[in-house]
């Protein structure tokens, strides 16, 4: 039998074993360091996370201007991405991703 990659999770798979990492690229963690979360102190939830203090996710989300560009995620190495999560406000027929491998 072929060894798991950890693609393709279902509920037909969810018990299989695999020697994949993962890494959860966020606003709080650009690198998908282990144990990135949670150490931002600024960031577009600030002010609502006040007291929350250090170790809870308060940077859940960038703004990203008008003309402006940012790199989401740089990062060495083969892998695969699973998921990604946007959620664009204003004209987002205009907002354009563009991943590069």
């Amino acid at each position: 039998m072929a060894r798991f990659n950890g693609l393709g999770m279902h509920m037909g798979n969810l018990s299989r074993l695999s020697g994949a990492r993962t890494r959860s690229i966020s606003p709080e963690n650009f690198t998908g360091e282990k144990g990135g979360g949670g150490r931002a102190t600024d960031g577009t939830g600030a002010q609502a996370a006040r007291d929350l203090g250090l170790g809870w996710k308060i940077s859940p989300s960038i703004v990203i201007a008008p003309g402006e560009t940012r790199e989401l995620a740089n990062i060495d190495g083969a892998g695969a991405i699973q998921h990604i999560w946007m959620t664009p406000t204003g004209h987002w027929r205009s907002s354009i991703l563009r991943p590069y491998w």
